[in-house]
């Protein structure tokens, strides 16, 4: 089969990254094994989700001091762009948890020791947008009422990070807030009925009156500004520059349809309607392959060099400008339209066959076409920010700058 270069075989990947991969690797068979029923019950399967706490990798984002793997964001990248290999919506899962657990572990030490206190596998999900939510200030913090849409994850989720406004004074328009509330304290209403990346299971939360206390809320704009935040130079990170590890499922998707790709075309499946005995022998297709394979490079490379840039400027400290925050959203948003266009090319390769509902390839192709227009991955909205900062102009695009 012809070779495909990925990054980890290109250079030596550092502990514990080498580790995890290694552990989503031998779990592979198992998450493999039960994509078709998470396709078709709109949810992870208990033995993946049993699989992915074993393999540790729902404690990617907790905090060492907690024993999680408080893994870099290029780390995480990397990571579940491998898990995606075997299946997108495994990936996507953990990457949500992930990010969950990189913006919960700023709620301050009360906050983690209730979610990581007595262990680190704490698979978490997240929504920060809401509906018809309410809250109403009561002794030791709020109480809390309303519906989250599309919480990836939230069948193996125990703690859910969530959007909700925080009471202030009489007629003052309440402030944008997050909350930590245990999955148990809610309900989940089936609304996941997509055609693509199903099996994440990304149903709406429910709240009827929960309780969420003081150490467990706080100030949307105080997360996304980066105030009072822990020392561990992870949990520094915004919010907007963390949507770069959201890339990683989708990047994975992408390296495994080039490798069913390549296996099709090294196995001498015939081009139909010309004179080829193989796919393999057409120009077109070889230019096709050439032009699916740089793309993907080119999404690669511009997503580690943004994960890269925003870890390494936590590591020491400095503030990110306006300009550079922009710039990782564009890398982001760019990386999607890569991959699409890369992912296209090589299902045209594959031809009409591809689409059967009985080849992995077709659903790969349709998790991608789902995660890569998830808004935090626009490639107008990208361009929108990174062209002003570009000009000077600061005017606001997004809050997730």
């Amino acid at each position: 089969m012809m070779p495909v270069l990925t990054t980890e075989e290109r250079a030596t990947l550092p502990d514990p990254t080498r580790e995890l991969i290694e552990a989503s690797r031998a779990i592979a068979p198992v998450l493999r094994g039960h994509a078709n029923a998470a396709e078709r019950e709109s949810r992870l399967t208990p033995e993946a989700t049993r699989a992915l706490r074993e393999a540790g990798l729902f404690r990617l984002g907790v905090p060492q001091r907690f024993g999680g793997h408080e893994l870099s964001p290029a780390a995480a990248l990397q990571v579940s762009a491998d898990l995606a290999l075997a299946c997108p919506s495994s990936a996507w899962v953990v990457m949500v948890s992930y990010v969950a657990q990189q913006i919960a572990a700023s709620f301050g030490d009360q906050a983690r020791y209730d979610l990581w206190g007595e262990s680190p596998d704490v698979p978490m999900c997240g929504v920060f947008g809401s509906t018809g939510t309410s809250s109403s200030p009561v002794e030791g913090g709020v109480v809390v009422s309303g519906s989250w849409s599309w919480a990836s994850g939230s069948h193996q989720a125990e703690w859910a990070l969530l959007g909700v406004p925080l009471p202030g004074a009489r007629g003052v328009v309440p402030e944008r807030g997050l909350a930590l509330v245990p999955v148990s304290s809610l309900t989940i209403r089936r609304t996941w009925d997509m055609a693509g990346l199903r099996g994440t299971g990304s149903d709406t939360l429910v709240g009827e009156e929960v309780f969420v206390p003081h150490h467990r809320l706080r100030r949307f704009m105080d997360v996304v500004q980066g105030k009072g935040l822990p020392e561990e130079p992870l949990y520094r990170i915004a919010p907007g520059s963390m949507t770069i590890v959201s890339m990683g499922p989708l990047l994975g998707i992408a390296r495994a349809v080039l490798k069913l790709t390549l296996e099709a075309v090294d196995g001498g499946k015939p081009m139909a309607m010309s004179l080829h005995a193989r796919l393999g022998d057409s120009p077109s297709v070889q230019a096709a392959l050439a032009e699916a394979a740089t793309l993907i490079d080119s999404a690669e490379l511009h997503l580690m060099r943004s994960a890269e840039f925003i870890g390494a400027a936590a590591d020491t400290g400095s503030t990110s400008t306006l300009l550079e925050r922009a710039r990782v959203r564009m890398d982001a948003g760019h990386a999607s339209a890569c991959l699409r266009q890369a992912v296209q090319s090589l299902l045209t390769v594959s031809g009409a066959g591809s689409f059967s509902l009985a080849k992995t390839m077709q659903r790969h192709w349709r998790d991608l076409e789902t995660g890569s227009r998830h808004p935090t991955l626009n490639p107008g909205l990208a361009k929108e920010m990174y062209g002003r900062a570009l000009v000077g102009d600061e005017r606001p695009v997004s809050p997730m700058v």
